[in-house]
């Protein structure tokens, strides 16, 4: 893949906008906007990252828009020059800010890529990687009669956007993001409030998941390949894929999924860490620990691992201290050649949220060790009693 492939997906599609414009300002632009919309966010002269459209649809619901400015509301990102231009370095921006563009500098002037348009590029890589390679096996679900607040709640405590809906069997029925619940559930609400009442009725946190979740859902098998799941999002303008089996979830494959499976394939190392952290200042002490503990977990399983991968993300959950110490998550997720481990924690402090969450990741693997410790166990059994039979007939 040369550069001049990866310059070719540049657009100069975008507006920018002064950090200290209230939300109100932005909103005309989304709505000008009919496929992908762009917006960098400028301070000083100088571009400081942007904003996305459901975070500024969330800022509506739960501030007012025409006082709360958008610095507030800015994902500090990294931007890529001309000479950085390479798909591993692009899909580490893609990975790291979580936003569906990332910024290119060009001549005086900016430039984006978006995820969608990387994704087509990348796509041959792809031909051969099976769902299960990239999938997250973790599917954090709710029932179809579970409250919306519950919903919103699981979401919460396990840091995601989406949940995915299940019947009394357990068989996939639908899918609910935090999008849906702002557009559907939130904003009504604050519109009525104000006086609108020519929208829809307003609805409150207590009605059923059901009445609000988008079906049918697109699904996927394990074993089809993640080009075919590239092209499904892409075609059905979806970030997620739920993978089932006879209706019964295995997994959900959403684009991070598949930036993630393309660095590890990038990355020559045989054990490699990576670490995120938003809306969090760290020093160099707590830098420090973070790498001996991140080091000694991948130290203590490199003879379990051929090969692994471990994303860590971190980031300030609520604006609360404790001693001086805020409230952070922390997600892990150790991509490897015995399969996919995922874990979420939280606490007072970076460190101790890490620590808490090692040790989640930590019991995964074990369990997994454990299962594969008796699957051999059962297996030489068979063998033994094959052998003892045939020796006997003999």
């Amino acid at each position: 893949m040369d550069v001049e492939s990866l310059k070719e997906l540049i657009r100069e599609d975008y507006d920018v906008i002064d950090a200290n414009e209230t939300i109100s300002k932005v909103i005309p632009m989304l709505e000008k906007w009919e496929e992908k919309s762009a917006i960098l966010v400028e301070e000083n002269g100088k571009i400081i990252g942007v904003v996305r459209e459901r975070d500024l649809m969330r800022g509506c619901v739960m501030v007012n828009p025409h006082e709360t400015k958008i610095k507030h509301f800015v994902v500090r990102t990294g931007i890529l020059s001309l000479d950085d231009l390479t798909p591993e370095k692009i899909a580490r921006r893609f990975v790291e800010d979580s936003t569906p563009f990332v910024i290119v500098k060009l001549n005086g002037k900016y430039g984006v890529i978006f995820v969608d348009d990387f994704l087509k590029l990348v796509k041959p890589e792809f031909e051969d990687v099976k769902v299960k390679e990239a999938m997250n096996p973790e599917v954090v679900t709710v029932k179809d009669h579970d409250t919306v607040a519950k919903a919103l709640a699981t979401m919460r405590n396990h840091g995601i956007d989406r949940v995915v809906v299940v019947d009394d069997n357990n068989k996939v029925v639908g899918i609910v993001t935090g999008k849906d619940i702002v557009d559907r559930v939130l904003a009504p609400r604050k519109r009525a409030r104000l006086g609108d009442v020519s929208g829809e009725k307003e609805k409150t946190l207590s009605i059923m998941v059901e009445s609000i979740m988008s079906y049918p859902v697109i699904t996927a098998n394990k074993n089809d390949s993640v080009a075919s799941v590239i092209d499904t999002m892409i075609e059905k303008n979806i970030s997620s894929v739920v993978v089932t089996k006879d209706g019964f979830p295995e997994g959900i494959v959403i684009k991070k999924d598949i930036l993630e499976n393309f660095i590890k394939k990038a990355t020559p190392t045989k054990f490699d860490v990576q670490v995120i952290v938003r809306n969090l200042t760290l020093d160099d002490f707590e830098k420090a620990r973070i790498n001996d503990d991140l080091n000694n977990f991948m130290e203590k399983f490199k003879d379990y691992f051929g090969e692994a991968i471990l994303f860590v993300y971190i980031r300030k959950f609520r604006w609360e201290y404790y001693r001086g110490l805020p409230w952070v998550l922390v997600r892990l997720k150790l991509a490897s050649d015995k399969g996919t481990f995922v874990a979420t924690g939280e606490g007072w402090g970076a460190e101790y949220a890490l620590h808490a969450t090692l040790k989640k990741l930590e019991r995964e693997i074990l369990k997994e060790k454990e299962l594969l410790t008796d699957k051999k166990m059962i297996r030489r059994f068979y063998e033994d009693v094959f052998s003892d039979f045939t020796s006997t007939s003999a």
